[in-house]
């Protein structure tokens, strides 16, 4: 599919995943902006009929960039950032639901480094290092001696108060053109965050297919826009197929 017509895989995924368990995942793609906000809201909507559906192969055979291409060994990857991104997000969670009011961690941490013990030590620390005969006075060693007072106080506020509030922000939207808990995730797997976000794009639209209509050969699946299409090869179809319900649940976590 052209760079040009991508959307925010966020978004496609909330398209097709957003639906309860008695909604199918052969759900239309187009208008479950409003389905997504009824099933939030306990709105009753009709299931519409499917167009998510692989067309008839097309006459000139499916080919797929090399850079797009889904494979065994980035599928494998895909699920591990599925997980990885999972846990991210659980733990940032957990944490907003721990933090302090900004006024009170900014007191706690003033009172933790200016005048609680622990802040004592590092402040004589600092003044140690100065005097010691190691300094002379370069921009090398005051600087490595400021990143180590930085790390000091930080473990000492940590402990003390919490996280930093300002660092745990509202969650991203859906359509946010830049998603965190992806980066992260991909960075920790080893995988390139493009193509993690690549394949989120793929992977969403086939596997929203009821499985008794995605075949066994390439694959057309419509997207969102007139004569817009995932395309897929005979080995996508094979290798993605019998791990849809895995994908979908993964992906469903973390929706």
């Amino acid at each position: 599919m052209p760079a040009a017509n991508r959307l925010p895989w966020a978004l496609v995924l909330t398209a097709v995943l957003a639906a309860t368990a008695p909604v199918p995942l052969s759900a239309q793609l187009g208008g479950l902006a409003r389905k997504a906000k009824a099933a939030l809201s306990g709105e009753k909507v009709a299931t519409p009929e499917p167009v998510a559906t692989p067309g008839a192969t097309p006459s000139d055979p499916v080919r797929v960039s090399a850079a797009d291409r889904i494979d065994a060994a980035s599928l494998d990857l895909f699920v591990q950032a599925l997980a990885a991104e999972r846990s991210w997000l659980e733990e940032r969670a957990r944490i907003r639901k721990s933090l302090r009011t900004p006024d009170d961690y900014r007191s706690c941490a003033e009172v933790t480094t200016q005048t609680s013990v622990e802040g004592k030590k590092v402040m004589q620390m600092y003044l140690d290092a100065i005097a010691s005969p190691d300094n002379d006075g370069s921009t090398e060693f005051m600087t490595a001696l400021a990143n180590k007072m930085k790390a000091e106080q930080d473990r000492i506020v940590l402990a003390a108060c919490g996280h930093d509030p300002a660092e745990y922000g509202a969650a991203p939207t859906p359509g946010a053109a830049y998603q965190p808990s992806e980066h992260a995730a991909a960075e920790q797997v080893g995988l390139p965050q493009l193509r993690y976000a690549m394949l989120k794009e793929r992977i969403v639209p086939f596997c929203s297919v009821d499985a008794s209509s995605r075949g066994t050969g390439e694959a057309r699946v419509r997207g969102i826009g007139t004569g817009i299409y995932y395309v897929y090869e005979a080995d996508e179809v094979a290798l993605l197929s019998p791990r849809c319900d895995e994908l979908v649940r993964a992906m469903r976590a973390i929706a």
